[in-house]
């Protein structure tokens, strides 16, 4: 078709390496669906690899991995026909999804050809939830399983949420150094280092008993994120709390 339809001229070769490279194509973003098992959807998501994500940048700019993700699967529905009645229905059911969110997130993760990320819309529509559901069932899960549980957003530092600075800043304070911390976070060490460096400076801000109103416009960050910083000091250091600071003396 390329030589007799396209006119596309050149040596055979050139030609059979072409059609090779469309037919891979077709492969990797169609895969034929009766080689899926039920429950399987074809999904197409990013590959953590590059840095941080800047303002204006398209997604296209990052590698693009087509899998088929484990959304349904037979053990989830013999789950759900065993969900409780009443009161208890309601929280056995939130656990299923989020055992699901835990297991599409995971195998991206582990994946031969990623780690593959999803988005937050990606999940809601692979699981008919909206996103700030799955963004909840995702908060809780990462809480009960201790893993990070890795979204494009969450990656690529997209998102100012502090669920992320607050567990790099656990490990911090708990004694790792940052690149032991970026190991086990599956974050770049540039990230953390400068969660941390960000940190150290609200706290000696408030060290040296700067107004709390004043840290968020000394440090160009925007008011939430402060917050989130301010939240982890007096977590770590609740002396340095302003309403436990003693005033300067006369």
């Amino acid at each position: 078709m390329l030589e007799n339809d396209y006119g596309l001229l050149g040596s055979q070769r050139v030609l059979s390496l072409l059609a090779s490279d469309l037919h891979q194509l077709a492969e990797q973003f169609y895969p034929p669906p009766e080689r899926l098992s039920s429950g399987w959807m074809v999904f197409t998501g990013t590959k953590a690899s590059g840095s941080k994500a800047h303002p204006g940048q398209s997604a296209g700019d990052h590698e693009l991995v087509t899998l088929a993700w484990p959304v349904l699967l037979r053990e989830d529905l013999q789950q759900l026909t065993t969900l409780p009645n009443g009161k208890e229905r309601a929280k056995a059911r939130r656990e299923w999804f989020q055992q699901r969110l835990a297991r599409i997130i995971e195998y991206g993760w582990q994946h031969p050809k990623g780690p593959v990320l999803l988005t937050l819309a990606d999940l809601s529509a692979m699981l008919g939830l909206t996103t700030v559901q799955v963004s909840k069932l995702l908060t809780e899960a990462r809480r009960t399983t201790g893993k990070p549980l890795l979204t494009k957003g969450y990656y690529f530092d997209q998102g100012m949420r502090p669920t992320h600075k607050a567990e790099i800043i656990a490990l911090y304070e708990a004694g790792l150094d940052e690149a032991d911390i970026a190991h086990q976070t599956s974050h770049a060490p540039a990230s953390v280092g400068r969660y941390i460096r960000d940190y150290e400076r609200v706290k000696l801000l408030l060290t040296h008993r700067t107004p709390v109103e004043h840290i968020g416009h000394l440090l160009q960050m925007q008011p939430n994120v402060a917050q989130a910083y301010l939240d982890l000091v007096y977590q770590y250091h609740p002396d340095l709390r302003p309403e436990k600071v003693s005033p300067p003396s006369a």
